[in-house]
């Protein structure tokens, strides 16, 4: 394989495999696993149960010709009966392809205010935003750079690569840097209008970020973990076509294409509650528990958790 071939295959790597883009597999069912348990509620349970049924949580879809895996975080329910304002959280994955429609809606319709940009430099240099008019871009990579590629003819690789990367976002400085910078800016944006924040596929870094926010405002697990696997299904057209590409860029390499090899690039390519579960674990080992990790890892005082939950969440019912 000559030189030229060799970079454009590593290009293609970085971009769908290390740059985290598109989840191809849909494992949704992971989050019906354990629904077959029925439990009796009688009286005031009852009661409790069918005033949470009937408040309605839902996140949006925000349908972008430029970005498909972005969703307004406005509409989800905390477990105070707290529902976060619209269009004031928004998570995304890369903007660098938006087109002038997609920038008016996020600016006119979803009054997007700062974009946060978890990605490497490298991915930053490579693909940057577009240029949104009157939208501050702030630049928070949580990961310096990505470490070498693992051996995907091996099984179980990129489980472990992504297990790893999660662990890894939560636990160094270069991580915590990052996610504090995210909050930073969620406590200084102007009044009314929203927050965005992406990674190249938005569904790891970003979904991380995410699960910190929501965290935040008194979210539970259960929650966080339905909004965490909707990117599957946001990302799952576009994972078509890009097994394609990165199956061809494995063979121009001179490899062979092995069942093993295929479930690497989807384990690495979806998003897995085994690697949601990592996070909290990373979290737990050297925290304790998330409230700790909010205080101590990301500074964040008592204080402002109040004022984050009181700019991005409606009142109790």
């Amino acid at each position: 394989m000559n030189k030229r071939t060799s970079t454009l295959v590593t290009a293609l790597l970085l971009a769908t495999t290390l740059g985290w883009q598109q989840p191809l597999i849909n494992v949704s069912a992971a989050t019906h696993a354990k629904t077959t348990k029925t439990v009796k509620t009688t009286g005031a349970a009852k009661t409790k149960a069918a005033k949470a049924k009937a408040i309605k949580s839902t996140s949006t879809h925000i349908k972008l010709q430029g970005a498909s895996n972005a969703r307004d975080l406005g509409g989800y329910v905390n477990r105070h009966g707290q529902k976060i304002k619209a269009h004031r959280l928004i998570r995304a994955n890369s903007l660098s392809h938006l087109t002038k429609a997609d920038q008016t809606k996020l600016v006119k319709t979803y009054h997007v205010a700062t974009d946060v940009d978890l990605r490497t430099t490298t991915e930053q240099k490579m693909s940057p935003d577009v240029h949104m008019a009157g939208v501050k871009l702030v630049k928070a990579n949580v990961f310096k750079s990505f470490g070498a590629f693992p051996d995907f003819s091996k099984k179980g690789a990129g489980a472990k690569m992504m297990e790893k990367s999660y662990h890894d976002a939560v636990t160094t400085a270069q991580g915590r840097k990052a996610y504090k910078s995210l909050f930073h800016q969620l406590l200084i944006n102007p009044k009314g209008k929203a927050v965005l924040w992406h990674c190249s596929a938005g569904k790891d870094r970003a979904g991380m970020g995410t699960a910190l926010v929501l965290s935040a405002l008194k979210f539970d697990k259960k929650a966080i973990a339905q909004d965490y696997l909707k990117s599957n299904t946001y990302l799952a057209q576009t994972n078509k076509e890009n097994l394609q590409k990165m199956e061809a860029g494995w063979k121009a390499q001179g490899k062979e294409v092995t069942p093993i090899v295929v479930e690497n690039f989807k384990a690495q390519n979806a998003v897995k509650m085994a690697y949601l579960n990592t996070m909290y674990k990373a979290i737990d080992a050297k925290y304790g528990n998330m409230d700790n990790f909010l205080h101590k890892g990301l500074d964040i005082s008592n204080t402002q958790l109040k004022q984050l939950q009181a700019n991005y969440l409606t009142s109790a019912k």
